[in-house]
């Protein structure tokens, strides 16, 4: 094995269709090389802005922020520790891996060095003072933060903002807008031999990713001869493919439902807010004196130090609405801080030969940081697992756990956005060591939810107990998230389908392709034709002591075709209509729905349309009148093709998209806002006027209609044959971030027009691609 982590670089670039980036080197430092050239060529601000972002310096080159979000920032990775874990993380690698991230970083500061040099820079961050040469270990921090993408960077203003109570009491909460987003969305299927049509395996990946910011995927095919030969998507900034194929193995990641940290409530001495009741005892929490600089408004650069505070458990956090409080403190521990070993997780899978080898990694790595993963193999296996890194609680602990979410507001409130609350203060409540895990306090390999199957095996971010219509999984933590719970639309309208397909006993790519793309409502299905005729029936709903004219709406809803498609009429009225519920109210009966959840039947329930109540306003109704005046106060006509009214804005180009929202029930989500969140700096257009500030989490409707920003990313469908893998796929939001570059739109008109491209993963696929452009890289 030539690993070459210094010196001389050498690697070949061929740029294919969409300006997909196949990479073929004869060592591990020249191909980081190539993928780091090519990869800043696409995108070096967004990856710059992050290394800024995790050396503390925002605050010194672009001021404390909105609210002191810039410093806060800083100061919460530094709370974390990225920094002075990246020597950590860098000397745990095999010397294959580090050679690839050293290859890696040398060939990031390539392109910098030439794009200055030709004046190519994307205008944001050209010739800016944060735009700068980067070294290995910024990289290995990067990492750290990318372990974290559904836990610790989500809490960093959090962390920031913690301040212990003094002499003139406790410092304000953090806001809620404090708190980042969690786990993102998306859709994973592995068909095994008994659904497809050849006998082979097949697996579709549709993760819901932002379209802009650090959480975008790279398109790429890495190759080194007998070694590595994979196809698929990295993370900015990340070595290696995350999700994809090669030529034995496919696989999907979509989020897990699960848990990669926790909340611990402290109770807090009287008198004394840094020391916590922990059993018996009294501990005193830890401190250090922390210095970060801010750049002021007259250019100035003045430092700020401020005392951070921890637990045994981890760092205090600025709870949102609660704060740090006289008696209540609330601390963190973190499932991926010290994970070291996530880069070698996908690079594992990625030179997997089968089902054994790829499983054998799982089993013998451990580094799956935060995601599920669907795959399946040449002979027709397929197999579900939520490898994700997870907390280790006793059962006594478990069963606290539950009480605590059933009879704790606080704790309800949390776990409903995914926070995990425990007891800080009572040693019973601690993570537990098993000397199979790959760290102390996680759940080894052998106690992890897993299933594999012939048929098919699928996830759409709900928990690992229903992914398959007839399999469920039970008896494990509900740190992976709730047993014999309701679904949310989406998994169920993903579990009709696959079941539907795997019926046949002959899925190809395309109609697995066309099925995840028919934007075909279940929301609408189960409901539509209740709510018509209850409209029609009614006339009129009154609204603020206005009576609403339901007419027009139930017959705008009757000619609709029930789908998120550009020429869908209708579906914009649907979507705000669905609007008016919860997420909880879509999953139990109440208002929405007649039938309760059954845990016995979770496909088809809940269901049927919530009668009307004998007295006071009907909520369907209501919504439907609410629906009609957003709609108007939108500038949306409620007849208006899903196509005038959804969009997506690439630089100059306003692209129209399909695709739903979670209420929809569709596969396909494109909304305004997602679940995960961007913490890039990165520009993008003004903000639309504003029409319902409370359905900007939800519909994100504002003035004229949907301008979407998160869902369907990477898109792709391949099969594993004798022949080699068969694939078609696309990136939606293109290639390039630059909105000077034809590959930041091109990967959008492509999805609007549901236009996948062939996967190209042989040379001579490659070298036939119309829009081949070649360039061999040395590094001087």
């Amino acid at each position: 094995m030539d690993v070459r982590g210094e010196g001389r670089y050498e690697a070949d670039i061929r740029w294919t269709t969409h300006g997909v980036a196949h990479i073929r080197a004869g060592d591990w430092g020249s191909l980081g090389y190539g993928q780091g050239f090519a990869c800043a060529r696409d995108h070096l601000p967004t990856l710059a802005d992050q290394i800024v972002k995790v050396r503390s310096e925002r605050a010194r080159f672009h001021g404390a922020g909105p609210g002191d979000a810039h410093l806060h920032s800083d100061l919460g990775y530094l709370a974390l520790g990225v920094r002075e874990r990246a020597p950590q993380l860098r000397d745990a690698q095999p010397p294959h891996m580090r050679a690839l991230v050293a290859g890696y970083a040398a060939g990031y500061n390539a392109w910098l060095d030439e794009g200055t040099r030709e004046g190519t820079l994307p205008e944001w961050g050209a010739g800016a003072a944060w735009v700068r040469p980067i070294s290995e270990l910024d990289l290995w921090a990067y990492y750290v933060d990318m372990g974290l993408l559904a836990s610790g960077r989500n809490l960093a203003q959090v962390i920031g903002s913690a301040q212990a109570p003094g002499p003139d009491g406790p410092a304000a909460p953090a806001g809620l807008d404090a708190l980042g987003g969690g786990a993102g969305a998306s859709n994973g299927w592995a068909f095994g031999s008994e659904a497809t049509a050849s006998g082979h395996g097949l697996v579709v990946a549709n993760p819901h990713f932002p379209w802009g910011g650090e959480a975008r995927f790279w398109e790429c095919h890495l190759t080194i001869p007998g070694e590595l030969d994979a196809y698929g998507v990295a993370l900015l900034g990340a070595p290696g493919v995350q999700l994809g194929f090669n030529a034995d193995v496919a696989w999907a990641h979509t989020f897990s439902r699960g848990h990669r940290f926790t909340l611990a409530q402290l109770a807090l001495v009287p008198g004394s807010p840094t020391t916590y009741r922990y059993g018996d005892e009294a501990r005193e929490m830890t401190s250090r004196e922390v210095a970060v600089e801010v750049l002021g408004d007259d250019g100035t650069i003045s430092s700020v130090t401020r005392t951070l505070w921890r637990s045994h458990h981890g760092p205090m956090v600025n709870l949102p609405l609660i704060g740090w409080g006289l008696d209540v403190g609330f601390t963190y521990r973190d499932a991926n801080l010290d994970n070291d070993h996530f880069l070698a997780q996908f690079l594992g899978m990625a030179q997997a030969k089968g089902m054994d080898e790829f499983q054998a990694v799982f089993a013998e790595v451990q580094g799956m940081p935060w995601a599920n993963t669907l795959a399946a193999d040449r002979t027709g296996r397929a197999w579900f697992v939520d490898a994700s890194a997870t907390p280790n609680l006793t059962d006594e602990a478990i069963a606290r756990f539950h009480h605590r979410i059933d009879t704790d507001l606080v704790a309800a409130l949390l776990f409903e956005n995914r926070v995990a609350l425990l007891d800080g203060s009572d040693p019973g409540d601690d993570w537990q060591d098993d000397p199979g895990a790959r760290s102390p306090g996680l759940l080894p390999f052998d106690r992890l939810p897993q299933f594999e199957r012939r048929d098919y095996a699928l996830n759409a971010n709900d928990s690992h107990w229903l992914n398959h219509a007839t399999h469920a999984l039970e008896g494990y933590s509900p740190l992976h998230g709730l047993e014999r719970t309701a679904r949310t639309l989406r998994t169920r309208q993903n579990l009709l389908t696959a079941e539907r397909l795997a019926a046949t006993g002959a899925l190809t790519v395309p109609g697995a392709v066309e099925a995840l793309l028919t934007n075909d409502s279940l929301s609408a299905e189960l409901l539509c034709d209740a709510v018509i005729a209850r409209a029609t029936a009614a006339g009129t709903a009154t609204i603020d002591g206005a009576a609403i004219d339901l007419g027009p709406a139930a017959a705008v809803l009757a000619g609709w075709d029930r789908r998120c498609d550009l020429n869908s009429v209708g579906a914009a009225l649907w979507r705000e209509l669905m609007g008016a519920f919860s997420s909880q109210q879509m999953q139990a009966s109440g208002p929405l729905f007649a039938t309760d959840f059954d845990p016995t039947a979770p496909v088809t329930t809940p269901a049927d349309l919530a009668g009307a109540p004998v007295e006071g306003d009907d909520p369907i109704l209501v919504a439907l009148a609410t629906a009609l005046r957003l709609l108007d106060a939108a500038g949306v006509a409620i007849d208006a093709p899903l196509g005038e009214v959804q969009w997506a804005q690439r630089g100059e180009h306003r692209v129209p998209v399909h695709g739903g929202y979670e209420g929809d029930g569709v596969l396909n989500i494109l909304v305004p806002t997602g679940a995960l969140a961007s913490l890039s700096l990165e520009p993008g257009p003004a903000p639309l006027g504003a029409v319902a500030p409370e359905r900007m989490l939800t519909t994100g409707i504002a003035e004229g209609g949907y301008r979407c920003t998160y869902g369907t990313s990477f898109l792709m469908a391949v099969e594993l044959t004798d022949d080699g893998p068969q694939g078609v796929g696309l990136l939606a939001y293109g290639q390039s971030g630059d909105p000077r570059s034809p590959h930041h739109v091109d990967g959008s008109e492509a999805y609007a027009a549901k236009a996948t491209r062939p996967l190209l993963f042989t040379d001579a696929a490659i070298e036939a691609d119309p829009a081949l452009v070649r360039r061999t890289l040395r590094s001087t």
